[in-house]
């Protein structure tokens, strides 16, 4: 009999130890919040507004997506880029003219204005300081030289 005392009593506290365990690992109760007032039933705080933060870029073109009407611009000796919106409001500059994200080419220098939004850059002015040599009129032809 006192053997069956002893493992029931053992069995009891086991079972006490085990639910204080779980007890603990609960997650507590979050606090209650305040009554909405009437008028606002269902409408969630306002979410605090962020300021873009303006920013400027010197460097490389890296990639130009004229679909997405995009720049990427190389810093850092390269190795990372920044991508850049083109919008409607972006002033860019191209040889000292007012110039079109199709006269941007990868290898040119440019130095960028842009507004750094929570999950995109938009461009504020791009200038083309160096551009990369184009081939064409002003490239040096490799063929037979010409005769006078």
């Amino acid at each position: 009999m006192r053997h069956i005392l002893i493992r029931v009593l053992s069995a009891v506290a086991i079972v006490a130890f085990t639910a204080s365990l779980a007890l603990a690992q609960t997650a507590p109760t979050p606090p209650s919040t305040p009554a909405t007032p009437p008028g606002a039933v269902g409408t969630p705080p306002p979410m605090p507004v962020i300021p873009p933060v303006e920013k400027s870029i010197d460097g490389a073109v890296k990639r130009i997506d004229p679909l997405a009407k995009t720049v990427s611009v190389g810093w850092f000796l390269g190795l990372f880029s920044t991508t850049l919106e083109v919008t409607e409001e972006t002033r860019i500059v191209v040889d000292g003219a007012t110039g079109s994200l199709q006269d941007i080419r990868e290898g040119d220098v440019v130095k960028a204005a842009y507004e750094a939004h929570i999950n995109k850059n938009i461009a504020k002015s791009i200038e083309v300081t160096e551009p990369e040599p184009r081939r064409g009129a002003d490239a040096p032809s490799t063929g037979a030289p010409k005769t006078p």
